[in-house]
């Protein structure tokens, strides 16, 4: 009985030590989660290294070799690990469990521009040289890879850095933050809120940096990720210079061991939402100095991401980033599970957003490898990195200081509801209001401005026009704003609507001139108009249709932004809202609609249901802007017989793809192309055959239109993916 108990004994420890062994004891395997797609191709060819304990909703849990999260992190995927690491088996199989849950819990914020004059004074001093001494500063510590003393080193010396940034600022704080997944820290810096502390608006993006098989020698991470944290660097910079005191809480963050798994900003989101701190946003800035793109920004559309802030960093582009010094041009990309430190927010319910520096698959093809050096970038002295530092900039302060639920609006002081309604400032500026956000007003004249070579000599209608003045070096240039907004209209019974006026803009010195529609009060803007430069020195005719605002009240505004010099008047006058169609527009004026039977190169522009489209590089199209004529009505003939040409199905769908049939022969000639609810072109499929299956397995759920093409011929059904 003693030896059976003895042996019994020892079968168990011996059991219990095999499991224990190949669970913990081989030092080159951990926890983790990932897609169960990739899972199942690292199980196919390195089955040794991936153990898949179980899978749901598309995700798995696993348990991986370290060689083998290097294959998943270099070759299966578009950017960043692909995996997130986890504690243990029991954490591992809780995320797959909770992982489709996280979008439900998100809170819900709203932002609005109010913060004009700071964020125009603050992204005027953004520096690129400081980005750049900076991004070479971290190659220099040759690896931050998260086991090595220098990624230590760099996270103590980033640490100095802020605090001399922050000196005399009692208001300030900044932290080093040990993680239980890695000896590498993470690094915070906390700006307290004067009126709502409580609340958090936080940047970060990853420290440490990765190369394969030089890990711990030769891991420069200059792109990925030196330039995203000298970015957010000199974001602050900017900041303390002016003596910046937000509202709402602002944190600045650098991550450990982002590149093996999210590891430090799963700890930190974790953490925060444990103690159930209030963060409004949180945006990641992850390489922003490799222009690989047509366009400088791409905002990442992952599911995980939320829509109200992308569309608000869409919104601040557009407003602060139209044209100019300051002028960012932006599209959309999607990149994979587990992209970059954002994702470990999102998966704990914060509103997230991650602009980067070219589509992800035309983004830096040196990261993870020794070639990731500061050289290598084809813009020079961090250029396209300071684009990043001004959206960034835009981000915290009007986040930050928007603590008012009206945000900084303009409330109805009068509506005009009956038309056609004409304004010609004959001696006053009547209904109309000056803005008290900006450095210059809008003045009535007669006969010719003050300064000579620049103003019109005569209004073009009545006696009187309103004109900016740009006299005077440092009260009237360079680059100030001035703005005058109309009085509410009531466009909520109108059939059509269009705005005509005259402007006039000529001088040596012209800036820019743009008119915004608002129909929320002035809390957003949406540009639908904009000159830059001498126009010749005669009155011109503008005429914009307001299709896309009829039934809604509406106001209207002049924005303009004088040049380098005193010859830089701009005048309007001759203001008239009518309802009738008509007016054209700048991005659309001239341009055909899409005609599937052309073969479109880069740089190619096309009109397609009332937005401006271009080919990008990689044969996608990238959405510029809404029309804003009626060539939206009118841009795409109906095929014949429309309500049989085509059948697809399921519709709703709950698949991986959806099947579409052409009921005629145009197939052999056609095209389909499907569209966002926002416009965005997200895929463009050339027929083959009669019957086509599209794979529709990456969509998000929502609204899609799936258009016909045949030529410039179209027909569009509504598909909804579940």
């Amino acid at each position: 009985m003693k030896n059976s108990n003895q042996i019994t004994l020892a079968v168990m420890l011996f059991l219990l030590l095999f499991n224990y062994n190949y669970a913990q004891d081989r030092t080159d395997m951990f926890f983790a989660t990932m897609q169960t797609q990739d899972a199942n191709g690292l199980k196919s060819s390195h089955p040794e290294d991936i153990k898949i304990i179980n899978s749901k909703n598309g995700y798995s849990a696993v348990l991986l070799s370290h060689d083998a999260a290097e294959e998943l992190h270099h070759k299966v995927l578009v950017h960043g690990p692909g995996f997130i690491y986890e504690s243990s088996q029991q954490a591992a199989l809780k995320s797959i469990e909770n992982v489709n849950m996280k979008s439900y819990n998100k809170q819900s914020s709203r932002y609005s521009i109010t913060q004009d004059n700071l964020v125009r004074r603050c992204i005027d001093l953004v520096d690129n040289l400081n980005i750049a001494t900076q991004i070479q500063e971290l190659e220099d510590y040759g690896t931050r890879y998260h086991t090595t003393s220098s990624a230590r080193r760099a996270v103590l010396d980033l640490k100095t850095k802020w605090e001399s940034l922050a000196a005399g600022r009692s208001d300030v704080s900044i932290r080093i933050v040990n993680h239980q997944s890695t000896n590498m820290p993470s690094l915070i810096m906390t700006i307290e809120g004067t009126e709502k502390p409580d609340e958090f608006v936080i940047i970060g993006g990853h420290i440490d940096s990765t190369a394969r098989g030089n890990t711990t020698t030769n891991a420069p991470g200059a792109d990925d990720n030196a330039s995203g944290i000298s970015t957010i660097t000199e974001a602050a910079r900017v900041l303390f210079s002016v003596d910046f005191k937000p509202k709402r809480t602002m944190e600045f963050m650098a991550f450990a061991a982002e590149e093996v798994g999210l590891r430090g900003s799963k700890e930190i989101a974790e953490d925060y939402k444990a103690r159930n701190v209030n963060v409004v946003s949180y945006m990641q800035l992850d390489m922003t100095n490799y222009k690989g793109s047509v366009n400088d920004v791409y905002i990442s559309t992952d599911s995980y991401n939320d829509d109200a802030l992308n569309n608000f960093l869409i919104q601040l582009m557009d407003y602060y980033n139209a044209s100019g010094v300051h002028k960012i041009t932006y599209g959309t990309s999607s990149c994979n599970y587990g992209c970059s430190d954002h994702y470990s927010w999102a998966q704990q319910g914060y509103d997230v957003a991650f602009p980067f520096e070219a589509s992800f698959r035309e983004s830096n093809p040196n990261i993870h490898t020794t070639r990731d050096t500061f050289d290598r970038s084809p813009t020079p002295n961090a250029t396209h990195s300071a684009k990043f530092a001004k959206l960034a900039l835009e981000y915290l302060i009007e986040i930050g200081n928007g603590v008012s639920s009206t945000g900084g609006g303009n409330q109805c002081a009068s509506t005009v509801s009956v038309f056609p309604y004409q304004e010609g400032f004959e001696g006053s500026i009547n209904l109309w209001s000056q803005s008290t956000s900006d450095d210059l007003n809008w003045t009535v004249d007669s006969n010719g401005t003050p300064s000579n070579g620049t103003g019109p000599a005569s209004a073009i209608e009545g006696s009187s026009y309103i004109y900016v003045e740009a006299s005077g070096n440092g009260s009237g240039f360079p680059n100030k704003r001035a703005i005058i907004t109309s009085p509410c209209l009531d466009l909520t019974s109108a059939s059509q609507a269009t705005l005509s006026f005259k402007y006039h803009m000529v001088g040596n010195a012209i800036g820019s001139l743009s008119v915004e529609v608002s129909t929320d009060n002035g809390n957003s803007w949406t540009n639908v108009f904009s000159k830059t430069g001498a126009q010749g020195n005669n009155w011109q005719t503008a005429t914009i249709n307001l299709a896309s605002y009829i039934g809604n009240i509406a106001q209207v505004r002049f924005n303009t932004v004088t040049g380098n010099s005193w010859q830089g008047d701009v005048a309007i006058d001759e203001v008239e809202v009518f309802e009738t169609s008509g007016g054209n527009t700048d991005i659309c004026d001239g341009v055909s609609p899409y005609n599937s039977s052309v073969n479109y190169q880069p740089g190619d522009r096309v009109t397609f249901q009332g937005s401006l489209y271009e080919r990008t590089a990689n044969n996608n199209w990238n959405r510029i802007g809404a029309c804003g004529s009626t060539l939206s009505t009118t841009l795409a003939k109906k095929l014949t017989n429309d309500d049989a040409l085509i059948d697809f199905y399921p519709n709703p769908v709950d698949q991986a793809t959806v099947t579409i049939t052409v009921n005629n022969g145009l197939w052999k000639s056609g095209m389909i192309m499907i569209l966002d609810i926002k416009g965005n072109i997200i895929k463009e499929v050339k027929l083959e055959k009669q019957s086509t299956q599209i794979n529709v397995s990456e969509f998000a759920s929502g609204t899609y239109f799936l258009t016909f093409f045949e030529g410039s011929n179209s027909y569009t059904k509504q598909m909804i993916k579940k």
